[in-house]
């Protein structure tokens, strides 16, 4: 049974949008539903989410958060 994780997505570097304005965020947590992820896949996961190429970003694993439902 996989429990999801959670990563904290931190110092993201975003393209310059073309088209779209709205405000992207620098930081974020992201509930992963796999506990196998690699950096590669979050920021396409994130590029897909936003409809923004993600230019840069750190990952971490949070320790000891679990899902409240």
């Amino acid at each position: 049974m996989n429990n999801p994780i959670f990563l904290e997505i931190t110092d993201i570097t975003w393209e310059p949008p073309k088209d779209n304005k709205k405000d992207l965020p620098a930081e974020l947590e992201l509930q992963w539903n796999d506990k196998d992820w690699s950096h590669d896949q979050v920021s396409q996961w994130l590029s897909e989410y936003f409809n923004v190429k993600v230019k840069s970003l750190n990952v971490k694993k949070l320790a000891n958060k679990t899902s409240s439902g």
